[in-house]
């Protein structure tokens, strides 16, 4: 081999290793984050039932789901301390003229469809009272609130 081949050997080595050490760090912040995540998405969904229903509801745990909504949603056990009746709340993303907005819905078996609670924001900015103040129409939360069973439906049950 020339020198030349061998400096681009090592040139292109070094460069897909530093590569490969990036992926690996993204990769393991991710993994360390995701429990954090999870547990800031359950106080969204607590503020907004909370201010919604007061303390009629006590958020559980995350719940795993196998569709392709998992990208934009996440769903987590809720208890009615009422009814004494366990059942979902499902944080859906839903993207209105002003981009995507966190809503809340609540589901609970026997249900038609999902009921919607509010969205989860800062309160400082946006009330969360009127689906206006994001830009989502009433039909578009309609729509996700039918979707709902759908997406409880598809849980995954832990072994």
């Amino acid at each position: 081999m020339t020198a030349e081949i061998k400096l681009l050997i090592h040139r292109y080595g070094a460069f897909t290793v530093i590569v490969l050490v990036l992926f690996f760090l993204l990769a393991i912040v991710t993994l360390l984050s995701r429990d954090t995540w999870k547990e800031k998405l359950q106080s969204s969904v607590s503020d907004v039932l909370s201010a919604k229903y007061g303390t009629t509801y006590v958020v559980g745990d995350y719940v795993d789901i196998q569709t392709p909504a998992v990208v934009s949603a996440a769903v987590y056990k809720i208890t009615d301390t009422e009814r004494n009746t366990e059942g979902r709340a499902v944080l859906l993303r839903l993207t209105g003229i002003s981009g995507p907005a966190a809503a809340v819905y609540t589901y609970f078996d026997g249900e038609e469809k999902g009921t919607f609670a509010g969205y989860a924001a800062n309160s400082h900015y946006l009330s969360g009272d009127d689906e206006l103040d994001y830009n989502a129409s009433k039909t578009q939360i309609n729509y996700c609130a039918r979707q709902i069973p759908v997406i409880v439906s598809k849980e995954v049950e832990k072994k």
